[in-house]
């Protein structure tokens, strides 16, 4: 059976049979109505290969338009969901077609690196590998002046960027033969229509510049801090630092570049570029050519990021920027209006892979409810477009979580890109305690190219705290007050205090660097601050002031104050606004109201929602993850006791112990390992992994375990035990003198959201 079947004119038999040609010499098996045998039908033999065929590719000209045949032939594909057209001249394909992806071969005379070819190639692969291609509308020829900004900046920026890595090497010298550290700052927009664009480009210039092995190259969000702070805190943190501005004119854009020595202010290089494009998509070709070849030598072989994969309009890449930045910032108000706007992108652009694979990380990331794709699905489609884009396996992996599949997809990121600091931040906490040295090499790799990146850095300080290196904790925090960071040395120093168990201080730590720093004013600044003093605020209780600094969003104001009360009409809420699978997955909601269900004898309900959505607990870990499952389990567990079912929650505690590596359990992992327990009725083993857990400094987070441990329903199973109660009231006896020490709270203006 051949795998291709290919439907054309007459008039275009030569491009048929370089068409063909040249999927053989991709591997495919081709049939064509050349291969036709005299002794049997013509319809008979083009029908049976048309039926068998997984690939159907419709050469679209004049003539085919007008081709009964062809019609026919493409019809039938498309009603069977294995089309795959491209057009060899002006004419665009017909109704309906003219709706569906097409490559566009018009000119084509054989090359590899046409991105037609590309295109069309790759949707082959696609279908007879077994993949659904996406449905989208075709791209039209259009001229250059119907394209915008983008593809203009884009050869600026990456003339910029040929230009600075050919000489950047020759230049640069190190102390101890290390890596320059380079600085791109932020590229300063001349024309205010043009500062989304411009944000993009200066991001992917610095991208494309730390493809030299040769230089270490600072992260986005640290080049963004520098670029607010003096000249000591930027020779501080970089050996060099690169600097340019960007206006277009017309049909013109004009970049003016520098490279300044930090150690002696020295301007060591500077160029200015003025290019009129009059030939955008040949540049485009030209441009992709130089990317896959010599700048991003990250691709793998055999295979790369395509042209039509990377390249869009200027509208589409300006919103694509804005929602990568808002992303980037971490700031929970900002996630919904970033969807709306990748949204708007892959509407506009359904082959923008990019698009597709943020789409994914931001739904994911916000717990928001998809009116369409789940997470994963967004992420395996932009695979699909881009085979090599290193975002697209970073985002299957951060959508999966953890476990091998998702391991493997963020691996294989890294492979493609070795400076992806999201793949590696997220691989990182994909890992067990096992793998603990593998943990702190990844994060200490992200803060040596992101210095002042606070993700990074509190999960390193998170994982060096476990370990008791408090020695490495002061070194990290000695290191950011080197560079002068002063607002990110409050961070650490209040997750420094807040693991110790010193609430009151990392609560007055906060208040402190508010009155200090007028630049909490700055709404970035204010909320990562806010961010941290949460999680203490909640744990001593003070409900008003958390949600003063740290609203919930608008639609959970109704149930959150509820939830807090154990108030059952929380439930009734919830479960009014949400379908049990959005339910089971948004974020920590399920761990905590899961509680509320059992304070109030509602198990059967809570069991009812696990029904909803599973038949098994395999099929339950694939709602929630992996990573969530000890910590929903044991409440679950509950419930299907409660209902019935023990033989259900007996395997659902059995799944859920087998995620956690039982050899190297830190506090965090003990109590959820005693949670389980506890439900499974070893009494004995849950009350000394909670003992330990207390001893190591533990203390209830409030999420996902109360404050008063005998308001979780699974330790609560412990209460008859004398041992519970005297840790329960060491707890609240802890609680209760941070809370006497911190007294009444006087927040800033500066901190209220």
């Amino acid at each position: 059976m051949a795998q291709v079947f290919i439907s054309y004119a007459r008039s275009e038999e030569k491009v048929a049979r370089r068409v063909a040609a040249k999927l053989k010499e991709a591997d495919f098996d081709v049939w064509w109505d050349a291969d036709l045998p005299a002794h049997r039908s013509y319809s008979e033999v083009i029908e049976k290969h048309l039926k068998d065929a997984p690939a159907v590719v419709v050469l679209w000209s004049k003539s085919a338009a007008k081709s009964q045949w062809v019609r026919a032939e493409a019809d039938y594909a498309r009603s069977e969901g294995k089309l795959v057209q491209a057009q060899l001249d002006a004419q665009l394909p017909p109704m309906p077609f003219n709706q569906i992806q097409c490559a566009n071969l018009a000119g084509w005379r054989g090359s590899d690196r046409h991105p037609g070819w590309s295109k069309l190639r790759d949707s082959v692969a696609a279908l007879v590998a077994g993949e659904d291609l996406p449905a989208s509308p075709t791209e039209p020829s259009a001229k250059w002046w119907q394209v915008r900004r983008y593809q203009w900046i884009g050869a600026g920026a990456v003339l910029l960027l040929l230009a600075a890595a050919w000489l950047l090497p020759a230049w640069m010298t190190s102390n101890g033969g290390e890596r320059p550290v380079v600085a791109v700052l932020p590229f300063e927009s001349l024309d205010e229509r043009d500062s989304s664009l411009v944000l993009g480009i200066w991001e992917d210039t610095r991208n494309a510049l730390s493809r030299n092995p040769q230089l270490l190259v600072l992260g986005p969000n640290t080049s963004e801090e520098l670029a607010k702070k003096d000249t000591k805190a930027v020779r501080n943190a970089a050996d060099y630092v690169v600097r340019a501005n960007v206006r277009s004119v017309g049909n013109r854009i004009r970049v003016s570049a520098n490279l300044v020595r930090t150690k002696d202010d020295a301007q060591v290089w500077s160029e200015r570029f003025d290019r009129k494009l009059d030939d955008v998509f040949a540049l485009q070709g030209e441009i992709a050519r130089d990317i896959e070849g010599r700048i991003r030598g990250r691709l793998a072989k055999k295979g790369g990021i395509m042209p039509e994969n990377i390249a869009t309009t200027g509208e589409v890449y300006a919103l694509y920027s804005d929602a990568r930045a808002k992303i980037r910032k971490r700031q929970l108000h900002l996630f919904e209006e970033a969807e709306r706007q990748l949204e708007q992108v892959v509407e506009k652009d359904p082959n923008f892979a990019p698009g597709w694979a943020t789409l994914a990380v931001v739904r994911k990331m916000a717990g928001l409810a998809p009116s369409s794709g789940r997470p994963e699905q967004l992420a395996r489609r932009a695979i699909t477009l881009a085979p090599n884009l290193a975002a697209g396996h970073a985002a299957l992996g951060f959508t999966l979580e953890s476990g091998p599949t998702a391991q493997a997809a963020l691996r294989k990121a890294l492979a493609i890109d070795p400076n992806d600091i999201e793949a590696m931040n997220w691989l990182a906490n994909s890992l067990d305690r096992s793998k603990t040295d593998e943990r702190l090499q990844l994060y200490s790799r992200i803060v040596e190219l992101e210095p002042l990146w606070w993700p990074a850095i509190l999960n390193k300080l998170g994982l060096l705290t476990e370990k008791g290196d408090r020695a490495a904790a002061q070194a990290e925090l000695q290191r950011v007050e080197r560079i002068g960071d002063n607002s990110i040395a409050a961070l650490i120093k209040i997750h420094l205090a807040t693991r110790s168990g010193d609430l009151s201080s990392a609560v007055n730590i906060g208040l402190a660097e508010y009155a200090r720093s007028a630049g909490f004013q700055q709404s970035e600044n204010r909320n990562l601050m806010n961010l941290m003093l949460w999680e203490p605020l909640m744990q001593l209780g003070y409900f008003a002031e958390a949600d003063q600094i740290f609203p919930p969003p608008p639609p959970s104001r109704a149930y959150i104050p509820l939830i807090r009360e154990n108030d059952p009409r929380a439930l009734d809420i919830v479960e009014a606004r949400m379908k049990p699978r959005q339910f089971w997955e948004f974020g920590p909601l399920p761990i905590v109201l899961a509680r509320v269900y059992l304070l109030n004898g509602q198990g059967p309900r809570l069991a009812q929602r696990y029904r909803d959505v599973a038949k098994s607990p395999a099929e339950f870990e694939q709602v929630v993850g992996p990573g969530r499952l000890p910590d929903i389990a044991p409440s679950v567990a509950l419930a299907l006791k409660g209902a019935g079912d023990p033989d259900q929650a007996a395997a659902l505690l059995t799944l859920a112990e087998s995620r956690l590596p039982k050899a190297t359990l830190g506090a965090s992992e003990k109590i959820q390992l005693a949670r389980i327990f506890a439900v499974q009725g070893r009494t004995e083993e849950a009350m000394s992994l909670l003992s330990d857990a207390i001893k190591d400094g533990w203390l209830p987070p409030y999420m996902p375990v109360h404050t008063d441990i005998a308001l979780d329903p699974p330790l609560a199973e412990l209460k008859v035990d004398p041992r519970f109660q005297k840790l329960r009231q060491q707890i609240l006896g802890h609680l209760e003198k941070e809370r006497a020490e911190l007294g009444t709270i006087n927040l800033p203006k500066a901190a209220i959201s």
